[in-house]
């Protein structure tokens, strides 16, 4: 009897973390005076315990009228946390990143790349329609904003890719903790895209995570142009294998973020996270068609937050953990090791960098990767109207710091370029 109360304490308790309407405590008082009178009958043999079977009954029935008025106010909202079945989510907008037999998870990406954008349609399609009859905008500006932000969710201590992952527009890379994933890139799959045009540098590295600008994406339902709004990497490890670039930021993304993050890079390219014009423009191995009508290579608010990035040791030129061009660039609490260049922004104004440690000595096996007068922690360039609109604090490691006009020569060597090249 009492494994029968106990299982009835149970089915009280809630296994959602949320507010309920319903009031139980009658029910638990109740409970927890019969359990204290069955406790005084165990030391009574003779006891008749008819009348307590029959209390059992009653609070049993007001449990099943507890539980079906839960269930009742509940079930709507219960199927949607759920998330379409099959697809191993646990939220309504969330998609647990899955693994095959051999530990790579290139399909699972795409499959809730498409999943999710199914999802992103209706609201699309429905802000579209209702928002361009009160204040018309260009298309898929007004569904792009009001469509739900999917989140690819990493569970796994590690992952394997093969091909180029893609982070469409409103789509979030996150993890169940901080840096509780490892994402490893090999850059030797089917579908790689390589960084082979020469904006800054043609690295002719394959890439890892490609952040896709504004495309054109056939749904079952109909089209939609999705614009790069919202796209967010968090809490996760980035490893770039083979000479991989991790992360490759497509044409203009709007109010990108990625925050508590750490980028690994020892064999990697030598560009940490590059900015550049869309890539395969013409032959992008995904379903998704790339629009650059009425883009520009040119960033808007983006944020870089509290990011530890390790760079290739090495003292090959050109190199940057940072290649960007932008307005509003946030770059706050920045921690660097293994790089000859910190930041590089040959672009863009209002930009701010609060918090950057740069770290210079012997790598693992003792080596001196480069003198210490080759480091630079930023090289950020301005013009006639934009300079002094940008602010820098909390540099630490006494390296060099240039703020020099674009296009004008770079007083020594150090970071990217060689002693009298031109910035960029």
């Amino acid at each position: 009897m009492c494994k029968f109360i106990k299982h009835l304490i149970m089915k009280l308790i809630a296994t959602e973390t949320k507010e309920i309407t319903v009031d139980a405590s009658e029910i638990q008082e109740q409970i927890n005076n019969l359990s204290k009178k069955i406790d005084n009958l165990q030391s009574t043999s003779n006891s008749d315990l008819e009348s307590f079977e029959n209390i059992l009954d009653t609070l049993h029935d007001k449990i099943q009228q507890v539980e079906k008025k839960y269930s009742e106010s509940n079930s709507v909202d219960q199927m949607g946390r759920m998330g379409p079945v099959g697809t191993g989510a646990s939220y309504k907008f969330e998609f647990i990143l899955e693994k095959d037999e051999n530990g790579f998870s290139d399909d699972s990406w795409e499959e809730i790349i498409k999943k999710g954008q199914e999802i992103q349609y209706a609201y699309w399609k429905a802000a579209e329609d209702k928002y361009n009859k009160i204040y018309s905008l260009f298309r898929g500006w007004n569904g792009s904003a009001m469509s739900p932000v999917i989140k690819i969710m990493c569970e796994e201590p590690e992952y394997h890719f093969k091909d180029t992952k893609r982070l469409p527009g409103r789509f979030c890379l996150s993890s169940s903790r901080r840096w509780s994933s490892v994402l490893r890139f090999y850059g030797d799959g089917t579908k790689v895209l390589r960084d082979i045009i020469p904006y800054g540098t043609a690295t002719n590295a394959p890439i890892g995570l490609y952040v896709e600008g504004k495309t054109k994406v056939q749904t079952s339902k109909g089209e939609m142009l999705m614009k790069p709004f919202e796209q967010t990497i968090e809490d996760v490890i980035i490893c770039a294998h083979n000479g991989t670039v991790p992360i490759y930021l497509s044409t203009d993304q709007d109010r990108f973020c990625i925050r508590n993050a750490k980028i690994l890079q020892h064999q990697g390219a030598l560009i940490g996270i590059k900015h550049g014009p869309s890539l395969n423009q013409n032959n992008y191995p995904f379903s998704a068609i790339q629009i650059n009508e009425g883009s520009n290579v040119y960033l808007a608010d983006p944020r870089f937050e509290n990011l530890q990035m390790e760079g290739p040791h090495t003292n090959k030129r050109p190199q940057a953990a940072m290649l960007l061009s932008g307005n509003n660039i946030i770059i706050s609490n920045l921690n660097l090791y293994g790089w000859m260049q910190g930041p590089y922004m040959h672009g863009g104004q209002n930009r701010l960098i609060n918090g950057l440690t740069q770290h210079w000595g012997n790598t693992h096996d003792g080596r001196m990767y480069c003198p210490r007068d080759e480091i630079v922690s930023y090289t950020v360039c301005y013009k006639d109207n934009t300079k002094d609109s940008d602010c820098f604090s909390g540099i630490a490691g006494n390296f060099k710091q240039w703020y020099l006009p674009k296009r004008s020569k770079v007083p020594s060597k150090g970071g990217w370029h060689n002693s009298g090249e031109l910035l960029l």
